[in-house]
């Protein structure tokens, strides 16, 4: 049997890629946080800069608050490389709802 792939927003995880932006980035983690009250931002090697950029964004507009963060080496089994990691955990401001009264969530 197939195994089925999650849909966005199943769970309140955001990982960052080599191809993502900021805007973009920036938008579904509001996606996010609008869904579940709280997001995990995470991104590994050259990635780490843009979860950061992303929770200093959110936290000066007073978007979210950064609760945790946690970083991390991975170690690829057969390959002498290790990767950093760094995870961001976030959970919505006071001001969240009010300051995104416009953005509204699809069901399909």
């Amino acid at each position: 049997m197939a195994e089925q792939r999650q849909k966005f927003n199943e769970t309140n995880v955001y990982r960052v890629r080599r191809n993502s932006r900021l805007t973009e980035g920036l938008f579904l983690t509001k996606l996010i946080l609008k869904k579940h009250g709280t997001a995990q931002i995470e991104g590994m090697g050259e990635c780490i800069s843009l979860v950061a950029k992303l929770s200093q964004i959110l936290s000066k507009d007073n978007l979210a608050v950064i609760t945790k963060i946690r970083e991390e080496n991975i170690e690829r089994e057969g390959r002498r490389e290790i990767n950093p990691k760094i995870t961001v955990s976030l959970k919505k401001s006071a001001d969240f709802d009010k300051l995104t009264d416009g953005l509204t969530l699809r069901e399909n």
